[in-house]
């Protein structure tokens, strides 16, 4: 409703040239909410040459759904080409997070009810979901449509606890054991995003 909003839009392109979509572009909005009950169901895909199970969110049998985040990115867009003199630009937000990532990404089969799945098939799983979002809007599925909108990407969030050791308690941590996750999705992210766009750990405190 925010960006819908002439007059907050009008405030926005005055004092500011970028924005940050609060929940759009989270682990749980494009797992499109899926967290009632214990499990998902799944299909068998073929990534970097091997097979992977991922889940599916929605009626249409797909792995992540955009609908919310490209509701917004459209509405950017549209701001856009109605002033071409001033652009605003999206920071995109956030790939991997331990608060709104569904308990069930980090188990085997997708199931709450089963074991954390190993450090090596979840290193699959985030190197998959970053390439998923990122082609999404850099790759052959964007098309070109999105060239130039994001500005930079939010990899990593609050990894850090407030005294500054790492978040031990974080799903992340805990399949992998150690902090290593995080140096990976700046890997994945970097091979998947678009060469001009930053990429930021992001933290607080």
């Amino acid at each position: 409703s925010e960006i819908s909003d002439d007059t907050l839009m009008e405030l926005v392109e005055k004092h500011f040239n970028a924005v940050t979509f609060g929940n759009e572009l989270k682990p749980d909005a494009l797992f499109n909410y899926q967290i009632d009950g214990n499990s998902v169901p799944t299909k068998t895909i073929t990534f970097e040459g091997e097979e992977l199970q991922v889940p599916i969110v929605n009626d249409a049998g797909d792995s992540l759904d955009f609908s919310r985040a490209d509701a917004m990115a459209d509405k950017i867009l549209e701001w856009n080409n109605a002033h071409p003199d001033q652009k605003i630009r999206i920071r995109g937000h956030v790939l991997v997070w331990h608060s709104q990532t569904q308990e069930w990404f980090f188990h085997e089969n997708y199931d709450i009810t089963k074991p954390y799945v190993n450090k090596e098939t979840m290193n699959r799983r985030l190197e998959w979901f970053i390439s998923g979002v990122f082609d999404h809007y850099f790759g052959k599925a964007a098309n070109g449509k999105y060239d130039g909108l994001f500005y930079g990407w939010d990899v990593v969030n609050e990894a850090v606890n407030d005294d500054g050791t790492m978040r031990t308690s974080s799903n992340w941590y805990k399949v992998y054991g150690d902090a290593g996750y995080v140096t990976d999705a700046f890997t994945f992210a970097r091979k998947y995003a678009d060469k001009d766009v930053k990429l930021f750990l992001n933290d607080y405190n």
